[in-house]
């Protein structure tokens, strides 16, 4: 772990004459980072921001909108550092959940990563800077991508297919995040940045600090980081949804929900005319193995000693019943959580995290170079309990029952689900400019990121994985000529995971990407045509693992080596017409190979309650895209619309198989089958301005998606349905945004529906209740000396309401938090 005296040094080096003026940045560097976490790896009470959200001035960015080469990639979103700090957020998915048709997986509320589209995980690539980010969430949703959002500059967002430019991982979308750990330009001043404190009242406290400076003519450096934590969350009413103390509740959603249905099936007596002569014979014999449920029979006589003899009469028998009532009636004696939760506290929602960065570079007029460094630290709940033993238990023919003695004997075998990471990054950024070439600008990335991911049950280690990454990417960008320019590139990717203990479900495992790209643009008139093509190479291995035991999936204890070739294209057409109107149409071919967990995965994982089995054998994924959207950019006023259909071969999901295995571990695997994906995405915004420092901005925007079965495997229809379960919901937006001086004011309001598209977990999926969102922002920026000061407060949830997203996999464990608002003040140096 990086200690606050080594970032003493750092600065000490940087300019003893700066530093001898500046000691308040030593003294806020050392309050902000005095807290100490102590160990990451012992079980301990913590908590999160609330959900926030994130005002969108622009939201709808099309073209050359996006910064230096990306230009000519199409449509994509931006923010910019403004809006990232509008209101924080703990996770990037609830960063990013209020752009038209991206949400938050939400897996609880310290691991969240963004669903573009209803896709998330393996489909969408997170970067940074361009180089790809060490992100295990599609390996397991418990493991949130590790970031330090108080180092962000800002975050593209591609919505839809972007595997031409970042590879087959960008089926889906991709999430690029620019963070200021390598200065990419000599700043303003000599030093600059700022410190900021605050806290909530369901959130608790953060401190973070940025500090940048030049050094001579040709260095500028950046070090900052921050400190957050917060004990279990309160949320309105109880953790569990009413389903899990429903006495219907089927097997299946007892296992999400995590809760022991205690029933029995007694039959129904009055249904049958007579007992059974034959059973009453030997019903006092054990060699019979005969009960009193044997005794009642709709047969007048038996057959006993070679004749038959008529049955008594069952005292019990009604005549005259509807025929259809069923034999057995269900008996609940009680619905017993796996663990003790309390009304109006989300369990296990504690978290923490440290993060430390820095950086250098050398800039010329022509040339920079840059190196850079970044830490970051966390530990965190998961509101969710593991089995820390199986149970064994089973009713017997005489019905009895001691729930005292079981809930005990449950809540001892059962712990909180936590997980820990620590990551190292190392960082190396280039940029050149030729003059005599065709290439405008040459960009070499390259990022060595080794990480230390752990799923704890309570405080003991479970599922261990050590992980390496290595990534290269080159950026030539082409001089723009009369009618285009272009940008072509190389990217390598290598990475190395190996595991540890006694509940690992994958093992230990190597891939190799190598990824080849261009894309060309072409402007005539008020036309402008996209193409772009890019060919991968995807290697998966499994490396020598004695310690590990295959599981029983369809795997079969092979673990083959598998190699990939993987074709993208991309073309994209748009028509700016009457100076305010466009028309775009593209489409998109991608392919995905399968990511380590699909191919190699088995036993129980325990993270997710689930025995976990991939295959080996599985195919690549192909998806094949069409958008159809139009607009209006008039004066103060935006308007757009969207259409996309997606048709996927090989769609790859997790599939059930209907088995569940003694403790409710529900056994699925991998498998691929065709799908299809579609939706609509609209936005309007309006912005006025007056004077110099007033504006009044109103946006909304309302998106749906649709993930449907399109396959005619039978398996599929009777395990998941005609759509894909947990699929996020239909909803719309409203904001405002007023600045008048040194006064900001934003107010979101968002109303999620209620899904119509439901799928099944074999069992009918059933609704989350709709729900309404309500967050704001008061500001109020003044001046002390030469100091800039910045007070604010900014609220979540204020409606307080129970809100369960439709596609969080714990909608049956942990609502959204509750109401929280949080005072801080932010120092500009």
């Amino acid at each position: 772990m990086l200690h606050v005296w080594e970032c003493f040094l750092f600065l000490r080096h940087i300019n003893s004459s700066i530093m001898q003026d500046r000691l308040y940045i030593i003294f806020i560097f050392f309050a902000v980072f005095s807290f100490d976490l102590h160990d990451l790896r012992a079980q301990e009470r913590v908590t999160k921001d609330s959900l926030a959200v994130i005002e969108l001035l622009e939201t709808i960015v099309v073209g050359d909108a996006s910064p230096g080469a990306k230009r000519i990639v199409g449509k994509r979103e931006y923010l910019d550092d403004e809006k990232i700090n509008m209101v924080r957020s703990q996770t990037l998915g609830a960063a990013l959940s209020h752009i038209p048709g991206v949400q938050n997986s939400y897996f609880g509320p310290n691991s969240g990563t963004p669903v573009i589209r209803s896709m998330s995980g393996n489909r969408v690539k997170v970067l940074s800077n361009g180089a790809v980010l060490n992100n295990l969430s599609g390996i397991s949703p418990n493991l949130d991508v590790q970031i330090d959002t108080d180092n962000l500059l800002g975050i593209e967002v591609y919505k839809g297919n972007a595997a031409v430019l970042y590879g087959g991982r960008a089926i889906g979308g991709a999430v690029n995040m620019h963070d200021n750990t390598i200065p990419s330009a000599l700043f303003p001043e000599e030093v600059q940045g700022h410190a900021i404190v605050e806290a909530g009242t369901n959130s608790g406290y953060r401190q973070a600090v940025n500090i940048n400076g030049n050094l001579g003519k040709y260095w500028a450096w950046h070090i900052g980081g921050m400190n957050r934590r917060n004990d279990d969350l309160k949320i309105p009413g109880n953790t569990k949804a009413p389903i899990a103390y429903d006495p219907d509740i089927d097997d299946l959603t007892q296992s999400l929900a995590q809760v022991y249905v205690d029933a029995e099936n007694i039959r129904n007596l009055s249904l049958y005319p007579y007992l059974s002569q034959y059973v009453m014979d030997r019903l006092g014999d054990p060699k019979w193995g005969l009960t009193q449920d044997d005794l009642y029979t709709f047969d007048e006589y038996s057959y006993v000693n070679g004749e038959n003899i008529r049955n008594p009469d069952n005292e019990y028998y009604v005549a005259g019943q509807d025929p259809d009532t069923p034999l057995y009636n269900k008996v609940v004696h009680g619905i017993y959580d796996y663990a003790p939760v309390t009304k109006g506290i989300m369990p296990n929602s504690h978290a923490r995290s440290k993060a430390v960065n820095f950086g250098t570079s050398y800039i010329r007029n022509n040339f920079r170079m840059g190196i850079g460094y970044r830490y970051v630290e966390r530990y965190y709940g998961i509101p969710g309990f593991a089995l820390t033993s199986r149970p064994s238990h089973n009713h017997g023919h005489d019905h009895s029952h001691d729930h005292n003695h079981h809930t005990a004997e449950r809540a001892h075998e059962y712990a909180p689900i936590n997980t820990s990471g620590i990551s190292h990054s190392t960082l190396l950024e280039s940029e050149y400019k030729p003059v005599e070439t065709i290439f405008s600008t040459i960009r070499l990335n390259y990022v060595m990121q080794v990480s230390d991911d752990r799923e704890l049950v309570g405080s003991a280690p479970g599922n261990k994985f050590d992980s390496n990454r290595h990534t290269v990417r080159i950026e030539a960008e082409q001089k723009a000529w009369k009618f285009g320019k272009g940008l072509s590139g190389i990217d390598y990717a290598y990475f190395r995971m190996k595991g540890e203990g006694e509940q690992r479900y994958l093992p230990n495992n190597q891939s190799r990407e190598f990824g080849v790209f261009t894309l060309q643009q072409l402007n005539y008139h008020s036309l402008m045509l996209n193409l772009g093509y890019r060919y991968d190479r995807v290697s998966r291995r499994v490396l020598s693992d004695p310690d590990y035991k295959t599981g029983r999936g369809l795997a079969g204890g092979e673990l083959s080596d598998r190699n990939f070739g993987l074709n993208q294209f991309t073309g994209d057409l748009r028509w700016n017409f009457w100076k305010a109107g466009f028309m775009n149409i593209s489409f998109n071919h991608a392919e995905r190979a399968p990511e380590v967990n699909e191919l190699y995965a088995g036993n129980d994982h325990f993270a997710i309650m689930i025995e976990e089995n991939g295959d080996d054998r599985l195919d690549k994924e192909t998806a094949r895209t069409y958008e159809f959207g139009g607009g209006v950019d008039y004066g103060r006023w935006h308007a757009s619309l969207t259409y996309y259909h997606t048709f996927f071969d090989d769609y790859l999901y997790l599939a059930h198989t209907g088995i569940s295995r003694s403790g409710g571990f529900l056994v699925k695997e991998w498998r691929g089958s065709d799908t299809e994906i579609s939706g609509w995405e609209a936005t309007l915004n309006y912005r006025y301005t007056w004077g110099k420092e007033n504006s009044w901005e109103i946006s909304s925007f309302f998106d749906l998606v649709k993930n449907k079965n399109t396959s005619d495997d039978p398996v599929r229809k009777w395990a998941e349905g005609d759509y894909m379960p947990n699929l996020p919901t239909s909803r719309y937006n409203f904001s405002s945004t007023i600045v008048v001086g040194k006064f900001l004011l934003y107010m979101a309001f968002e109303r999620y529906g209620k899904q119509r598209y439901l799928g099944k977990n074999i069992n009918p999926e059933p609704p989350m209740p709709a729900y309404s969102l309500l967050s704001g922002r008061f500001a109020y920026r003044f001046q002390i000396k030469q100091y800039a000061l910045e007070v604010y407060a900014f609220g979540s949830n204020l409606l307080n309401a129970e809100a369960r997203p439709q596609n969080s996999y714990l909608k049956y464990l942990a609502p959204l938090p509750g109401r929280n608002i949080t005072i801080g003040l932010k120092a500009i140096l």
